[in-house]
């Protein structure tokens, strides 16, 4: 993988900075960018202005969205509408995202990171503020990707610091969290926040009373349900069989790495 984003022949084509990060970026990842879901190692473009995704995987079909900044991806990352990202989410047809981050000196990829499709559940998704009445495109209500609120597990590393990782180390990544695919967004919810729940713990061990100290927090993001702790144990025994967690008696669990 070459990380080199410059191309003489796209830069001199636009003055918009944003145009040529969008062209440098889109034909850089079309080149180098393999499937991360199967053994495919090339990905395909969409035609331009296609709805939600910009590449495809030829070999499985999986949808692929870019977003590129020369700053690193913080808390929160801007994004479009909320009600087509909710709609999306709760259809099934939320593209994977690649982030990725670029040194503007040096013109080359210095972060990359893949959020698999199903870690996208409604607890990550931020309403904004609806735009104000002067505002071109007034009342419209645009959305944040919490990434803060994604598992570590969800963000997947290509590039880290201008280093390479290896293809099959990507894959088998994406591997050890697939089965959250099986699950449909609602479902996913409840699986994603206990994981980002085991995270907060920064511990390969813990206990049960351990995650119940996390009530209140799912009780937000879950106002429906009256039963959290059931809940999390159902999530717990669930992660357990998905060989994601290893029971080690009473009350306890180890994260697999």
């Amino acid at each position: 993988m070459d990380l080199s984003l410059f191309d003489s022949r796209i830069f001199g084509l636009y003055s918009s900075n944003s145009q040529r990060v969008r062209r440098l970026s889109e034909r850089w990842f079309g080149e180098e960018m393999f499937c991360p879901a199967c053994n495919s190692d090339e990905l395909d473009s969409f035609k331009p202005n296609h709805p939600v995704a910009d590449f495809y995987c030829p070999g499985c079909g999986e949808e692929y969205q870019l977003k590129s900044q020369k700053t690193g991806f913080g808390r929160r990352i801007l994004d479009g509408a909320y009600s087509t990202m909710i709609n999306a989410i709760h259809n099934e047809t939320q593209p994977n995202f690649f982030l990725l981050q670029y040194d503007p000196l040096q013109w080359t990829v210095s972060n990359l990171l893949i959020i698999p499709k199903f870690f996208f559940t409604e607890s990550v998704i931020e309403q904004r503020k609806p735009l104000s009445g002067k505002a071109r495109r007034a009342g419209w209500v645009g959305c944040n990707i919490l990434l803060s609120e994604i598992p570590l597990d969800g963000r997947i590393p290509v590039v880290k610091d201008f280093h390479i990782q290896d293809n099959e180390k990507v894959r088998s990544y994406w591997k050890r969290v697939s089965f959250l695919s099986e699950k449909k967004s609602t479902e996913r919810s409840w699986i994603v926040d206990i994981m980002h729940c085991i995270e907060e713990l920064n511990k390969e061990s813990f206990t049960l009373d351990e995650i119940y100290t996390f009530e209140e927090y799912l009780s937000k993001h879950h106002p429906n349900n009256r039963n959290i702790k059931p809940k999390i144990r159902q999530q717990l025994q669930y992660l357990r069989d998905k060989k994601y967690l290893r029971f080690q008696g009473k009350g306890r669990y180890q994260l697999k790495k």
